[in-house]
């Protein structure tokens, strides 16, 4: 399923997605709930109150890891439920190579055709 956000100019794809956050204050593991080219909203179950650019690594099953350079742009306490945790952080990507840019639009432009 894909969410189009028109305000933020890319189309998001609903997935979850494995994330590993490395802060100053070390490692948080999450998940995606939804993913652009240009960002992020990953749900944690650890309090979010980082702020500045992280190193994030985005495991995408049966692909190799994506590795990205992103920038805070908000965190929140949310609302437990089944499938999110307790915390989010919204993030955009500051630095992402070409070669994982690339695989992340073919896999966003997969879940697009699925729409």
């Amino acid at each position: 399923m894909v969410l189009g956000i028109k305000s933020r100019g890319q189309p998001r794809a609903k997935v979850k997605w494995p994330v590993h956050i490395q802060t100053n204050r070390g490692a948080i593991c999450g998940v995606t709930t939804n993913i652009s080219t240009s960002g992020a909203h990953i749900s944690c179950q650890e309090s979010s109150q980082v702020e500045g650019k992280l190193r994030v690594r985005i495991d995408v099953p049966h692909r190799r890891s994506l590795n990205i350079v992103a920038r805070v742009v908000w965190h929140a306490v949310t609302t437990p439920s089944e499938s999110t945790s307790g915390f989010g952080i919204g993030v955009k990507f500051a630095h992402i190579s070409a070669d994982d840019r690339q695989l992340l639009q073919s896999l966003l432009a997969k879940h697009l055709e699925r729409k």
